[in-house]
């Protein structure tokens, strides 16, 4: 009897990695799965549009600043729109330059400089366009707005503690 005790002990040592291999396996089957699941069943990703009017809808806007509103989100389409249309085939040549076999540099960074500033004209616009329509909040509207409008890049500097003094 001592002697299958004995034997019985040490095939149990041997095999006690089995069970953190199991439940590490179970884990991983449930993070995969909860990975898969949330993928499948999230909300598609807002368009620049339903982003606008998500954050129109949270302002708590009264009748002429609903119109201003409005009025702020077709001239926004419209610059987008006109923007993309302007832009797009200066970055779409400059890429067919960089696809040929001897590109030329100057040419390329001339279509990216010209897509560049092109941008920057109608963001100016934007720009412009929305100190407007910000002119027509309270101040905790506009907090609001700047709040929820402000991209979430994090490759950009947001102020710190520190730097807000300065």
């Amino acid at each position: 009897m001592m002697l299958a005790d004995i034997a019985a002990g040490s095939t149990a040592r041997r095999n006690w990695w089995k069970v953190p291999l199991a439940l590490s396996l179970v884990l991983n089957l449930f993070f995969v799965g909860g990975a898969l699941w949330i993928r499948v069943h999230a909300p598609p990703p807002l368009s620049p549009e339903q982003r606008l009017e998500r954050i129109g809808g949270q302002l708590g806007l009264d009748a002429g600043q609903q119109r201003a509103f409005a009025q702020y989100s077709q001239t926004v389409h419209g610059l987008m729109q006109s923007m993309h249309q302007a832009v797009q085939p200066m970055f779409a040549n400059a890429w067919a330059e960089i696809g040929k076999p001897q590109a030329d540099e100057a040419t390329v960074m001339q279509l990216f400089d010209q897509a560049d500033q092109e941008r920057r004209r109608y963001m100016r616009q934007l720009t412009s366009a929305t100190l407007s329509f910000l002119a027509t909040l309270s101040p905790e509207q506009r907090a609001k707005f700047v709040q929820l409008a402000r991209p979430l890049n994090r490759h950009w500097p947001h102020p710190s503690r520190h730097d807000a003094g300065h």
